[in-house]
């Protein structure tokens, strides 16, 4: 997985404005850390294949930011996170969401590609096999460093029911072993 981070200045923070509505991203020191998975599948090539190992991605990066937000609220701190899978706030309620293949994730280093009928995610170090989300921390880089092993971490999953007639140890949906998963670094 790629993990970065980024501070949020006033000018990044009036691009998230209303996303949560009840916490000011300008009143205290902010970061936003982003979180992309490698996918076997381009995500820009839609089949059967890309959209059960999407889901698989997505399960996945919603385990590791529940982690990542239980260490700051321990931690009296206020994060959130993005559901990838609507976009919406996690914890807040908000009627404005943050799609992942929003215009706004431009300024966190990410590229949309124009698809003509739609809209994709790409990164550098991925291209468009990715799928990703992103965290909101009331914290200093500084202070969300020390919890960004939780996001590199293994997490373990529920085997989903087996339908019959599969032998034990085959699945019909990816799982995260599927998954392609590469050594997190931080940059801002």
């Amino acid at each position: 997985c790629s993990v970065r981070t980024h501070t949020v200045t006033r000018r990044l923070a009036r691009d998230f404005d209303g996303l949560f509505p009840e916490h000011d991203l300008t009143s205290e020191s902010h970061t936003i850390v982003t979180l992309a998975m490698q996918t076997k599948h381009p995500q820009t090539a839609m089949s059967n294949e890309m959209l059960v190992e999407r889901q698989a991605v997505h399960a996945l990066l919603i385990e590791k930011m529940k982690a990542f937000k239980e260490y700051f609220d321990l931690a009296g701190l206020w994060c959130d996170f993005i559901d990838p899978t609507t976009g919406a706030p996690f914890s807040s309620d908000s009627a404005t969401t943050l799609l992942d293949c929003d215009e706004r994730y431009r300024k966190l280093g990410f590229e949309v590609l124009e698809l003509g009928c739609c809209r994709a995610l790409a990164c550098e170090q991925f291209g468009q096999c990715v799928a990703m989300t992103s965290a909101f921390v009331q914290a200093s880089e500084d202070a969300v460093a020390a919890a960004l092993p939780l996001l590199d971490r293994e997490v373990p999953t529920t085997q989903p029911l087996e339908p019959e007639g599969q032998r034990e140890g085959q699945h019909a949906s990816a799982s995260a072993a599927d998954v392609t998963e590469v050594p997190a670094g931080t940059s801002a």
